[in-house]
């Protein structure tokens, strides 16, 4: 009985031994466990230039050549760096207790035997390698400068992603969501987002993706590409259904929960076997038209001020919708402040905007005291927006149509109310005549013809009154006639 026993001793620990490797394997890696890898030994040689977050070290040329320097580096990249980092520490909630130290080697040996020792498995193209443990990031700086703007700015999101969500975790992050984090922060590429969208769809439609537990597995058998497709698939998932908060809180409960699952299930409050259903179900509407949506793009407020300089304020209001919403889930009250300002200044323009409209509509439809409040209303609306965005030109012409209008209307009832004064006719035919001449050139027609009509009836009474005194000068004269002829030839009496 005593080898049985002892065997199955020994079998019992290899079985708890093989559950807590595989633990681990699933839980992540733990920098605190995880030995990082060791800067190099010659660093003190290397050029070093600093920025806000980071601490960039440039090995020296192996010709000496001082063109690929650290301050060089910084200078290019650094702007880039430092803008991912303020919307990363948003993003993941988390923050490095240090600077985070970039490694920067021209020699490609030495590079590919620091990844080695590093130990981390990177999907094919990354060109930035984080160590979690350390929090430093490797780069091959030849490699690196051979890449466009947007894949560099991308490689350096992606490594420093790795970086902060291992802080936010305590290196607990499981590495199928790392990955897909670490994706989802990238500046969005719509050709390489449409490529993982259509893994994702071929997958889905033949029934071969993996689970989310062998998602989180390095597994030989699956395709790498489909798994970091589908990595990006479900952290999109998470955020556009359930926003950013409970994927922050996941990452702070990976710090004490047993497993992924339960702090999956403690941030979001469902069971991860119904969230994975979800995202199942959820797949051919995100596979179509769903995988185009990525909070990422709403940190750019370039476009929309773009769009308000052009007085696009439709467009520019669609823009700042999304970059709203995102700052309103995020801890930045002052960014969040100033998108605001901005979503006022749309709509201020807008409301601007529809004013002039309207305008235009009451001028077309000759409603001129209406059309100079609607121009005054307007033009209250431009006053608080930039001077270059607003339209004086146009203002002016409205101001002048509408006052035009009005004006004439005045000279018309002018007209009419001095018409049955016979003195005034002067007076009240001038008004009519200029009334008319006004609403001609507003093509007012119906004004035009009212005016016409008072001008018609003012002529009109003035001919029958000549044609009156002129009957009565005839009859005057024929009367005088008459009375003289009756009164026959004077006798003359000469003395």
């Amino acid at each position: 009985m005593f080898l049985p026993t002892r065997l199955t001793v020994w079998a019992r620990a290899l079985v708890l031994l093989a559950a807590v490797v595989a633990a681990l394997a699933l839980q992540g890696s733990d920098p605190t466990d995880a030995g990082a890898a060791p800067p190099p030994a010659d660093l003190a040689v290397w050029s070093v230039a600093e920025s806000a977050s980071f601490r960039y070290h440039v090995q020296p040329a192996a010709d000496g050549s001082t063109e690929l320097d650290a301050p060089s580096f910084s200078t290019a990249y650094a702007p880039d760096a430092e803008q991912a980092m303020l919307e990363l520490r948003l993003l993941l909630g988390a923050t490095p207790p240090d600077k985070v130290d970039v490694f920067l080697y021209t020699d490609a040996a030495r590079h590919d035997a620091a990844v080695a020792a590093i130990g981390r498995t990177e999907a094919a193209g990354i060109r930035a390698i984080a160590d979690p443990a350390s929090g430093d990031i490797t780069i091959s700086l030849p490699t690196f400068r051979q890449l466009s703007p947007v894949q560099a700015e991308n490689a350096l999101r992606h490594a420093l992603s790795h970086v902060l969500t291992a802080v936010a975790s305590d290196g607990k992050a499981p590495q199928g969501f790392d990955e897909g984090i670490a994706q989802y922060v990238e500046r969005p590429v719509n050709e390489r987002l449409a490529r993982v969208a259509s893994l994702v769809q071929a997958a889905d439609q033949q029934g071969a993706l993996p689970s989310w537990f062998d998602m989180n597995r390095t597994l030989d058998e699956v395709d790498p590409d489909l798994v970091a497709a589908q990595t990006y698939s479900v952290v999109a998932f998470l955020i556009d259904r359930f926003d950013l908060p409970p994927l922050q809180r996941f990452l702070a409960d990976l710090r004490t929960a047993a497993t992924w699952r339960d702090a999956l299930r403690s941030a979001y409050g469902r069971d991860p076997n119904a969230l994975e259903q979800q995202w199942r179900e959820d797949l051919p509407r995100w596979t179509s038209t769903g995988w185009r949506e990525n909070v990422v793009s709403a940190f750019d407020l370039d476009p929309a001020r773009a769009l308000l300089a052009r007085a696009n304020y439709q467009a520019a209001k669609a823009a700042l919708e999304p970059t709203q919403g995102l700052y309103r889930q995020l801890n930045d009250p002052a960014t969040l402040a100033e998108v605001d300002a901005l979503v006022t200044q749309a709509d201020t323009g807008i409301q601007a905007e529809g004013l002039m409209t309207q305008t235009q509509q009451a001028l077309e439809l000759h409603t001129y005291e209406r059309a100079v409040s609607l121009v005054a209303q307007a033009r209250s609306q431009y006053a608080v927006l930039p001077a270059e965005q607003r339209p004086e030109e146009m203002l002016a012409t409205y101001e002048r149509l509408a006052t035009q209008g009005m004006e004439a209307e005045a000279r018309l009832e002018s007209a009419q109310q001095l018409a049955d004064s016979w003195g005034d006719y002067p007076e009240a035919r001038a008004s009519a005549r200029d009334a008319g001449a006004a609403f001609a050139a507003l093509g007012d027609q119906d004004n035009y013809d009212r005016a016409s009509k008072v001008l018609d009836d003012l002529d009109g009474r003035q001919r029958r009154i000549v044609l009156a005194l002129a009957g009565l000068a005839v009859l005057t004269l024929a009367w005088l006639g008459l009375w003289l002829w009756a009164r026959g030839p004077s006798r003359l009496v000469w003395r």
